[in-house]
């Protein structure tokens, strides 16, 4: 291989995995932890502060987040961000997975997988979730890619990692284990076969390193030899999934796809139909690969779409399978020689035909019925008018030019509007709106006003004590998220009841706690604490001012925070 080729290609990987850095660890700690999140989160503690009995004594079924996690949190301190930051680093390493496949996807479509698993705004979140499936996700495949490099040692780590990672793991890797199964058994193998490991005994090794790697870090080098139990409650924890339903429709994950990353569904399904047309292609180990992804697509939407406790997030497995095939699609489409004039042209109508959609439809959202007329039928007469447009101006380029020129102006100007659209759907999912019920992607409830709920009783604390975290509080709402809150309060407990003979300076309630001691001697302020999806179906009723502006009818639940009288200038006196 030319070696300025090579330097070329591994850094055009490299700027992948650098862009899928920046879009999970910008703003990582923006969004305050969810019960979920915090539940995690509290468990990593017991590795920080061995000795706090507040945080929950026992190991979940993700060993390798809580030991990883703890450690961190020993380093650089408990926060939203470290909590959350195992998930983005590893996530962060899915581009390097066509790397290992480059050889079987040809370089081009290697490369357009490596951005598009870098920049995919389902991946990216689902990546900045604490419990979410990116290291699960990360971990199976890179083990399986180093395995195809040959490397079974740290294919073994690798997926000692992965089984580590909790019941996300089990529909990916129960997903790739019956692909491998089906062509295992279906056919004999061929010439074009991807190559085995070159070690005689690869598997055995394979299982020995992960077997190790489970024993050494899932235990912290057997100084937490109880993990193990955690994490033998894997199975039993994705089993209860079964029977404990999670109330997120199964549509509600194909359609979060389709609306946010609309690109590997619309041309992964092209692949599809163009394979059905003309089966022998493509050839060789590609065909195999190509083949392969199809059935472990398939694979993966039947295990999470019948899974009762499935969670948006969980598609990633389904949206890392469909970019395989669209990139394997979007080679087809890329240019064969110098891009013509009219091309470029073309492409730069139909990117301001887009434009002109989109901000057609951000007008036409605010308008209301007048009378009894309808302005849906208006909207709607406007939108497939646009689009109408942009089907002639294609036809008439075919008909004035040719079939190439037609085709390169219409998947130019088509691609430039996917990556806008796409970036616009990560910015959103990431930065402007992270760990909102409106954004699909986070598991609910959310934390919403946890910030500004800590922000006060430091100022209390304050005034009280001159001190930001020696306050008196008594908490009668037992949350992970508040456990996750108050983890810095030394004098912060959590009660079922109030002693009738005890004043603490701040008393924590639901709004329905509300008792007359408290509203006689304390002074109570409200915050949102959770905030549900205020909607049953696959998405929110009003689909145009949701995909426009994210606005959802939402749920929210409040908590009072109830301050001692005697802590406010001139309290004592009335």
């Amino acid at each position: 291989m030319n070696s300025r080729r090579f330097t070329f290609e591994t850094a055009l990987y490299l700027l992948a995995f650098i862009l899928a850095l920046l879009v999970r660890l910008y703003n990582l700690g923006a969004a305050p932890l969810s019960d979920s999140e915090a539940a995690w989160a509290l468990q990593a503690l017991q590795i920080a502060w061995p000795g706090d009995a507040e945080t929950i004594p026992s190991f979940g079924p993700q060993p390798a987040y809580i030991i990883l996690t703890g450690i961190s949190f020993a380093l650089l301190g408990a926060s939203d961000a470290v909590a959350r930051l195992w998930p983005a680093l590893v996530g962060a390493l899915l581009p390097w997975l066509p790397f290992f496949f480059r050889r079987e996807l040809g370089q081009p479509a290697a490369l357009i997988l490596a951005f598009g698993l870098a920049l995919d705004p389902g991946l990216a979140a689902s990546s900045r979730l604490v419990g979410g499936p990116g290291m699960a996700l990360s971990f199976s495949l890179l083990a399986l890619g180093v395995w195809q490099a040959g490397n079974a040692i740290l294919a073994g780590v690798l997926l000692g990692l992965a089984l580590l990672s909790g019941p996300t793991a089990l529909p990916g890797l129960l997903s790739l284990g019956l692909t491998w199964v089906i062509f295992k058994l279906g056919r004999k193998p061929a010439q074009s076969d991807p190559p085995a490991p070159a070690h005689k005994n690869a598997l055995g090794l394979v299982l020995t390193t992960a077997g190790i790697t489970i024993l050494l870090l899932g235990t912290l080098a057997l100084r937490y030899p109880q993990a193990l139990s955690g994490w033998a409650a894997t199975l039993t924890s994705y089993l209860a999934g079964w029977a404990d339903p999670s109330g997120v429709p199964a549509w509600r994950l194909l359609l979060a796809m389709l609306v946010y990353t609309p690109a590997p569904l619309i041309f992964a399904g092209l692949g599809i139909v163009r394979w059905l047309y003309r089966p022998e292609k493509p050839v060789g180990a590609g065909r195999a690969l190509f083949l392969q992804s199809i059935v472990w697509a398939l694979l993966s939407l039947v295990l999470i779409l019948v899974y009762p406790g499935r969670q948006v997030a969980d598609s990633a497995w389904i949206l890392t399978a469909l970019w395989v095939l669209a990139a394997q699609e979007l080679v087809h489409y890329l240019p064969e020689a110098k891009i013509s004039p009219i091309s470029l042209i073309q492409g730069a109508l139909l990117l301001l035909m887009g434009a002109l959609f989109w901000a057609t439809l951000l007008s036409t959202s605010d308008i209301q019925a007048v009378g009894e007329f309808s302005w849906n039928i208006v909207r709607l007469g406007m939108l497939l008018g646009i689009l109408l447009l942009g089907v002639v101006t294609t036809i008439l380029v075919y008909l004035g030019w040719s079939a190439s020129i037609s085709r390169d102006g219409l998947m130019l100007g088509a691609a430039c509007l996917l990556v806008i659209y796409c970036a616009s759907s990560l910015w959103g999912a990431t930065q402007l709106r992270p760990n909102s019920p409106a954004e699909l992607w986070s598991p609910t409830p959310t934390t919403v006003q946890e910030r500004l709920f800590v922000s006060t009783l430091q100022t209390l604390s304050k005034q009280q004590t001159s001190l930001p975290n020696t306050l008196e509080i008594a908490c009668l709402v037992d949350a992970p998220s508040m456990r996750w809150a108050l983890r810095d309060f030394d004098r912060a407990h959590f009660v079922s009841g109030l002693p009738s003979d005890e004043m603490p300076a701040v008393v924590l309630t639901r709004q329905e706690q509300t008792a007359p001691t408290l509203t006689a001697a304390y002074r109570g302020q409200d915050f949102i604490w959770w905030a549900y999806p205020g909607w049953t179906g696959a998405l929110p009723p009003q689909l145009v001012e949701w995909l426009t502006f994210r606005i959802a009818p939402l749920q929210e639940q409040q908590i009072i925070l109830w301050a001692r009288s005697d802590l406010f200038p001139g309290g004592e006196d009335e």
